[in-house]
């Protein structure tokens, strides 16, 4: 079987868009933050009904559902809560936000015979935890989660990451954060239990338009900007 793993789209439809018409699978996963940053989280959403298998609840969809913060880093704080205000609530439906209620904060699934934790976070931190190398190894050797599961599938730290063969981060397809704009997403075969990681381009000249146009805020549009060129 063949999953399409993709996470942290923030509103991005277009890129979304690019990588699911150029990719043939069996089960979408995602991992959680559909909403915040871009402009178009309506059509994320729309999309996520009609096409995704597994929805796992992200920090920014989570501040969304609850009116609060995204409890994220102190470097995106800031564009979040202004996106979140002028983008997010003001072009989601109730019926959006009802959807997004329903995902899960974590999930653990059996695909052919393999064991799966699915989260955004950490599995100690659904939604808020950032996992890195230091703490990826801790759940590694957590006997919890070693013996328990076959791979262990994250997102939120928007980087590209397999760790010992067992965690995996397929970045972002939405707003790729390591000063290369082309966002990624990861590809997995059950049967063979390979895992290949993907970058691509899209059309972000045209939704940094749509962005410029839903954002009234000069200053903070050149902010986010920097993370799509």
């Amino acid at each position: 079987m063949k999953l399409f793993i993709i996470s942290d789209i923030h509103g991005n439809y277009d890129a979304l868009k690019t990588a699911y018409d150029n990719e043939k699978f069996d089960k979408l996963i995602f991992l959680g933050d559909a909403v915040d940053y871009g402009p178009e989280p309506d059509k994320v959403i729309d999309f996520l009904r009609d096409n995704s298998d597994i929805n796992i609840m992200g920090n920014h969809d989570n501040a969304v559902v609850n009116n609060t913060s995204c409890n994220c880093s102190f470097e995106m704080l800031e564009l979040s809560d202004y996106t979140r205000k002028n983008i997010s609530m003001k072009i989601l439906s109730k019926n959006d936000i009802e959807f997004i209620k329903n995902f899960s904060i974590n999930k653990e699934i059996n695909i052919e015979n393999k064991r799966f934790y699915l989260t955004h976070g950490s599995p100690y931190n659904n939604i808020d935890g950032y996992l890195f190398a230091s703490e990826a190894e801790k759940v590694f050797r957590d006997k919890d989660f070693f013996n328990k599961y076959d791979y262990i599938l994250i997102g939120h730290t928007h980087f590209m990451m397999v760790y010992r063969n067992k965690i995996i981060n397929p970045g972002s397809i939405g707003q790729p954060r390591d000063y290369i704009p082309l966002p990624s997403y990861a590809i997995m075969d059950t049967d063979s239990d390979n895992i290949t990681f993907k970058r691509f381009k899209y059309d972000n000249q045209k939704m940094l338009l749509k962005l410029k146009d839903v954002m009234n805020n000069d200053g903070m549009y050149k902010k986010l900007e920097k993370y799509y060129i």
